[in-house]
């Protein structure tokens, strides 16, 4: 019986597929461009081509899987989108599914918790076993911030001087893993942070040293911020469910540490100065100043 995973191709799937290949399981991925999981199919993985709006295709591509991962991108229709994939699993009689969440979520008046919890809810009421993980923001979402950085040593956000407990996506990928693999997580949920929270300003500070030159937050407006991003192209549905997020944060709601990385990996999290030194030399052309 094969291990499904979603997003395989992205930041957290793709970990999650490094971790299951060195225990010699047999997996699948769910991919919406073989093209893109080019290195996946050239590693022996198997590979199903389909789109969670098109449930023909989740029903195939969970032919004689017992376990999965479920994670998308966040889209306006996830709730619909995440439902598909869970109720194609019940008709292929999946036995556990662990699900990528948001911190938050159900508890935060903010849209993508909303959504996150509904689909929670509908995983819960399936007869599927489940896995919740509800990360805080990952380090990795600094890619969010690297082009302003590299051309004008500054990035920008709303939430002032709140400190948030941003956790690794390595780390959320091996808390996957290990979901994924081990007994003893049905049915329950986990909130994934790093060991510290800290402050965008502390962030600027650690970006500026790896980075050797100077680095800065700024904060703004909301209004300001959402201004800026709509001329990037980004839709304004998901900038509206960003700022509801980031209002949050500003009230201290990604304060909160907890200790379930290292419960249940047996490490401690990676550090924001140890993710800062791995993303500057990994991203270094997306910093260049030419």
């Amino acid at each position: 019986m094969a291990i499904l995973i979603c997003g395989a191709t992205g930041n957290i799937g793709g970990e999650v597929v490094n971790h299951l290949t060195e225990k010699k399981l047999p997996l699948r991925a769910f991919v919406r461009d073989r093209n893109k999981a080019a290195k996946l199919a050239a590693q022996g993985i198997e590979l199903a081509q389909g789109d969670f709006s098109q449930p023909d295709t989740l029903e195939a591509a969970l032919q004689g899987v017992e376990r999965a991962f479920l994670v998308m991108t966040s889209d306006p229709h996830q709730v619909e989108l995440e439902s598909n994939f869970i109720d194609a699993a019940q008709k292929a009689g999946v036995q556990h599914i662990v699900k990528l969440s948001v911190m938050g979520a159900g508890q935060l008046p903010s849209t993508f918790q909303k959504w996150h919890r509904q689909i929670e809810q509908r995983l819960e009421t399936s007869g599927i076993t489940w896995t919740h993980l509800r990360p805080n923001m990952l380090m990795q979402n600094m890619r969010w911030f690297t082009p302003t950085i590299a051309q004008q040593g500054a990035f920008y956000n709303i939430v002032g001087k709140a400190k948030i407990s941003h956790v690794d996506a390595r780390d959320v990928a091996a808390v996957v893993a290990v979901c994924l693999t081990e007994a003893g997580h049905e049915n329950k949920s986990y909130v994934l942070t790093g060991a510290e929270a800290i402050s965008f300003d502390e962030v600027a500070e650690k970006f500026a040293q790896a980075l050797n030159r100077p680095v800065a937050y700024v904060n703004v407006t909301p209004q300001k911020l959402k201004a800026a991003r709509l001329t990037n192209g980004e839709p304004e549905w998901y900038l509206d469910a960003e700022l509801e997020l980031f209002t949050c944060w500003a009230d201290g709601a990604g304060e909160p540490v907890t200790d379930a990385i290292a419960t249940l990996t047996h490490r401690l999290p990676i550090t924001y100065d140890e993710f800062v030194r791995y993303f500057a030399q990994t991203h270094a052309q997306d910093f260049s100043q030419t």
